[in-house]
């Protein structure tokens, strides 16, 4: 449709609308993003690091710090997130070996050998296992048992030490 006025034309935009195309527009966006988002990002597991749940399972108590474990999902496979509540009044060094139940063996040590973290008064732990702060406290099982594909169902701490950090 061409409108003259004086010198000028009037055309209507190619991006015109009406009301109900507009409204369907947004509906079929609003409905779509979630499906694009989902599929624009790899979520091999059921929720987020962020939004896990963990069941922590008091393992032992070593020199005033509580030792904790719990096995959930990490990017598609099973892990261990550790969690250490410092209740000493200073900051201590924790070491320690990781010993696995996975489906093929009863006590499998961990391939990492001996492991260490300076802890400060109160609790230390992992939930993120995309990006943890301390990657020493997030074992996923290709990391715990790199001969097969384990499935991690029991932990346990083996050589715990405890010394007041300098």
């Amino acid at each position: 449709m061409k409108v003259f006025f004086e010198h000028a034309v009037i055309m209507p935009s190619a991006l015109y609308y009406s009301l109900k195309v507009k409204t369907l527009l947004i509906i079929v966006i609003v409905l779509l993003s979630p499906i694009l988002y989902a599929s624009g990002n790899n979520h091999n597991y059921p929720l987020s690091s962020a939004e896990q749940y963990l069941n922590w399972q008091h393992n032992k108590t070593v020199g005033g710090v509580e030792l904790y474990y719990a096995i959930s999902l990490c990017k598609g496979g099973s892990a261990v997130f550790l969690k250490m509540n410092n209740k000493n009044r200073y900051p201590v060094e924790v070491s320690w070996k990781e010993v696995f139940e996975t489906q093929a063996e009863k006590a499998a040590e961990g391939y990492g050998g001996v492991k260490k973290i300076i802890v400060q008064p109160g609790e230390i732990f992992e939930s993120d296992c995309d990006n943890p702060t301390h990657k020493v406290l997030v074992v996923p099982a290709g990391n715990a048992i790199p001969t097969y594909i384990a499935v991690i169902s029991n932990f346990n701490y083996k050589d715990v030490t405890v010394n007041k950090a300098n």
